[in-house]
């Protein structure tokens, strides 16, 4: 069966997703507060992913003013 681009592009974005998700996870359990991870985590993932920054916030929705940390 073949995938359609919309259904590929769906599983991409769950794919990165999920990657913040674990590495967020795995963050945390180093110490990490939860939203020093989360941001970590995003800037791993869009360079581990190719994707921009202002994307990755799209897609996660998070209201972080990175240019203040």
């Amino acid at each position: 069966m073949r995938l359609s681009l919309l259904e590929t592009e769906l599983m991409d974005i769950f794919d990165v997703l999920t990657a913040i998700s674990k590495r967020r996870t795995k963050l945390m359990k180093l110490g990490l507060n939860e939203n020093k991870a989360l941001m970590k985590a995003q800037r791993v993932v869009s360079k581990e992913y190719h994707i921009p920054m202002p994307d990755i916030q799209k897609l996660v929705g998070d209201g972080i003013n990175y240019r203040n940390l």
